[in-house]
């Protein structure tokens, strides 16, 4: 990290991406019995030593958390000065366009400034441009990291998730189906919620919304970093096919998003 102030007015130079290695460490989606990319993960940070990491927490899809990378890396190459000021002004106007905007909440990201990041933080609440929400997203959080990483003096990591997370926990969306796709009967419903809830809860991973359909049930679900939430999820799926090997135990474990009914009825139709 190394930012250069030019002057006492806020003028400021951009002089390094706030990320490390963000394209390195992203998290992607993974089916039950492939490689444990969370392990890997894990794995690698606990090598290096690394202990500080942030998670965005609103959902933003993957390919918009690049495209801001993207250009927040072109505003570092072009390494233009600004003052912080009249970038806020822009923010705030009623009158400037959204690429113009666009750029002044990546300037604003990009500075070690408490000022800044409250600017951000303000419009992020209530974009004047309902457009530009998950692009203010990008920048709080980036913001975030600036500030942390100029007061810490430590790596900072960004971990990339199309479904976010909250306070140090991942999200992760789960499909789960039946053997044959044949329908749950009331018991098997039963038990299905029964198990789940005991396993997670078990394994401390909070579960955000639990839906059972015909002949499958999907969860949203949050749990720590270091939590192995797929062997709570295995363990659950074991527990209930002691009642008759009703669920299929290989079922789709994703942070990238969340499958609508129709997708998730077209992937049925392909099983």
């Amino acid at each position: 990290m190394n930012f250069k102030q030019i002057e006492r007015s806020c003028r400021q130079h951009l002089r390094a991406t706030p990320f490390v290695n963000y394209k390195k460490y992203s998290i992607f989606a993974y089916m039950s019995g492939q490689d444990d990319l969370l392990a890997k993960l894990r794995q690698t940070l606990n090598e290096q030593g690394i202990d500080s990491f942030h998670i965005l927490e609103d959902l933003v899809p993957i390919e918009e958390q690049m495209d801001y990378f993207r250009y927040f890396d072109r505003l570092r190459k072009e390494n233009s000065p600004f003052e912080r000021d009249e970038e806020v002004a822009v923010l705030f106007s009623p009158y400037e366009s959204i690429e113009r905007k666009k750029r002044s909440l990546t300037l604003l990201a990009s500075i070690p400034d408490v000022g800044a990041y409250r600017s951000i933080e303000t419009y992020h609440s209530s974009p004047l441009e309902p457009e530009l929400l998950n692009w203010s997203s990008m920048a709080l959080v980036s913001s975030r990291i600036v500030l942390s990483s100029d007061l810490s003096g430590h790596q900072q990591i960004y971990i990339s998730s199309g479904l976010g997370g909250h306070d140090k926990k991942l999200r992760f969306f789960a499909l789960f189906t039946t053997q044959d796709r044949q329908p749950l009967s009331d018991l098997q419903r039963e038990i299905v919620e029964r198990e789940f809830i005991f396993q997670l809860q078990k394994g401390e991973i909070v579960i955000e919304k639990f839906e059972i359909k015909d002949n499958y049930f999907t969860i949203l679900m949050l749990f720590s970093f270091d939590n192995d939430a797929k062997s709570s999820l295995n363990a659950a799926v074991a527990e209930c096919n002691q009642y008759g090997n009703f669920l299929d135990p290989k079922f789709l474990f994703t942070n990238v998003k969340i499958l609508s009914e129709k997708e998730i009825a077209h992937l049925l139709e392909k099983k």
